[in-house]
């Protein structure tokens, strides 16, 4: 395996990325028509709670780990990567081990006190085994990403993620005759089987890799820093990594929360309120969430890339990644926005068969475009090792979000709606501090006619061929499901094509799409339609 720009290495696990994140879309759908409105509500409920134990229990030293040996690595010491490696490695396993115990133990309290529902103990307390077996897969991907080696990494996910859609269904369809909450909670183990298959592929890479040294490092200098001081670089930068990393289950909790209690002040049944919290935070989030897959590749990638040109003193790489990234990042979610927006009735009830749940969708579509954004940034900033900003902005747009989401849900003429704008100005709040912080310690300015105005322009294209082909196939048809396929092929066709016309697609960014690309690329600009 070898080492691979942060582009090349983006590609890699963006390919993951979809194949993953389009599995965990599909699977939602037979798993929603097998528990239901409310099954998925008490699925959607034991996440929040997993996700922020399993933050502190990583406590960000994967990230830390893919820094410091990527820093190792630039200034010839391949000797103190591996070994601090393998500190971090039982360090996390130490981590993980505990706080899997601790879920487990407060599962009851926390479904009675914060979910307000006894029946959300069976997923919170399925899934507290995940956390140990995670936290060791974080470690060895951060170990990989480190060297800018990402095939690992993808590999085990799309493994981690077909076992998992297996898992899920299956005990899913199993449990159901003996309620919804035991299904809820075979579904929520499913992340437990899931990640153990990825483990078994990231430790069957790195022993393999192992018999063959050459290969694993350039060499195995003798180590001089002592674990104590590694433990504390790893420290150093994982706690405000860690910090940032719970802002977003903070803000995933905060729906949990305030959503169904304002929702129910406002004159809904309980039940009611735990179907639209199902819609916002099962559907809608899922969907937003999906097409920043190539945005938090591009985060994973960016961190060793930039830590070893700010190793090395080179600002200007460091300008150059920086702004690649951000054109990419916005080429790719000004259309997602407008299409989420524009199309949310039709894919709620093609995908989910629950078509009030575009409403949600429509209002947390922008959001989008800011979690992208914040994602990108803040893999610039961690590589530069200002792992402290990220955390801050967060918290800033975490803050927001609380207030927005409590007042707004409590509209009734809001309603779920409300909930959605709050998530949406939360993002919006933490990307643009993350951009102003990556401009004044780079000089990174935002490419506004490659990675905003032609995008645009395109993105105008894109969204009167969808519309308007969606309304002409749906009274030819006259059905959703077909409508719908077709027009968002007819509209990504058009984007696409846009693009080329505008000149905002270049022959290196095809050239980094693995497959075809190259060839694609270099046919395109043999005809004339793509410039360098």
């Amino acid at each position: 395996m070898k080492k691979q720009s942060f582009l090349q290495g983006a590609m890699v696990l963006a390919a993951a990325g979809v194949i993953s994140r389009a599995l965990g879309a599909v699977y939602r759908i037979p798993l929603t028509r097998i528990i239901g409105d409310e099954g998925m509500g008490l699925y959607q409920m034991a996440y929040p709670v997993y996700t922020a134990v399993l933050t502190i229990a990583t406590a960000g030293i994967n990230v830390a780990i893919s820094k410091l040996v990527a820093e190792h690595l630039a200034r010839g010491r391949p000797g103190e990567a591996y070994r601090t490696f393998r500190v971090s490695f039982f360090l996390m396993a130490s981590l993980g081990l505990v706080f899997s115990v601790l879920m487990l133990l407060g599962a009851r309290t926390i479904a009675v006190r914060v979910a307000h529902n006894p029946q959300a103990f069976y997923p919170i307390a399925a899934l507290a085994p995940a956390i140990l077996i995670v936290s060791l897969e974080s470690s060895l991907r951060g170990f990989f990403q480190g060297q800018q080696i990402m095939t690992p990494t993808a590999l085990s996910q799309v493994v981690e993620q077909l076992v998992r859609v297996a898992a899920v269904l299956l005990a899913a369809y199993h449990l159901l005759p003996r309620g919804i909450a035991l299904a809820a909670g075979g579904a929520t183990f499913g992340a437990a089987v899931g990640a153990l298959a990825g483990l078994a592929v990231l430790l069957w890479i790195y022993w393999s890799r192992c018999r063959q040294p050459a290969a694993f490092l350039p060499t195995r200098a003798t180590p001089t820093q002592p674990v104590r001081d590694i433990v504390a670089g790893i420290l150093r930068l994982a706690i405000p990594v860690s910090l940032a990393g719970i802002v977003v289950p903070l803000m995933n909790m905060v729906d949990l929360v305030v959503v169904p209690a304002r929702l129910i002040g406002t004159g809904y049944t309980a039940e009611q309120a735990t179907r639209l919290y199902g819609q916002l935070t099962g559907m809608a989030l899922t969907l937003v969430n999906l097409p920043t897959v190539l945005t938090a590749a591009l985060q994973a990638s960016l961190v060793p890339s930039v830590s070893e040109s700010h190793a090395m003193g080179d600002l200007k790489a460091i300008r150059a990644r920086a702004q690649a990234a951000i054109r990419i990042t916005l080429m790719m979610a000004l259309p997602a926005v407008a299409g989420l927006y524009l199309l949310a009735t039709p894919i709620a009830e093609l995908l989910f068969a629950v078509p009030e749940a575009g409403i949600p969708i429509a209002a947390m579509s922008g959001g989008l475009l800011f979690l992208a954004l914040q994602q990108t940034t803040t893999g610039v900033l961690q590589g530069m090792g200002r792992t402290d900003l990220p955390v801050r902005n967060l918290l800033l747009g975490a803050l927001v979000k609380l207030l927005a989401s409590w007042v707004l849900t409590g509209v009734p003429a809001l309603g779920i709606r409300g909930a959605a704008l709050g998530t949406a100005l939360g993002f919006l709040v933490a990307a643009t501090l993350n951009v102003t912080g990556v401009r004044a310690l780079t000089g990174t300015s935002i490419p506004w006619l490659d990675g905003v105005l032609r995008p645009a322009a395109a993105t105008a294209a894109m969204a009167v061929a969808a519309v308007g082909g969606h309304r002409y196939l749906l009274t030819l048809l006259g059905g959703n499901a077909v409508a719908t396929v077709l027009a968002i092929g007819l509209g990504m066709a058009t984007y696409g094509l846009a693009l080329l016309f505008l000149g905002a697609l270049r022959e290196r960014d095809l050239e980094l799409i693995p497959g075809a690309g190259p060839a694609v690329a270099r046919w395109l600009r043999s005809v004339g339609a793509l410039r360098r």
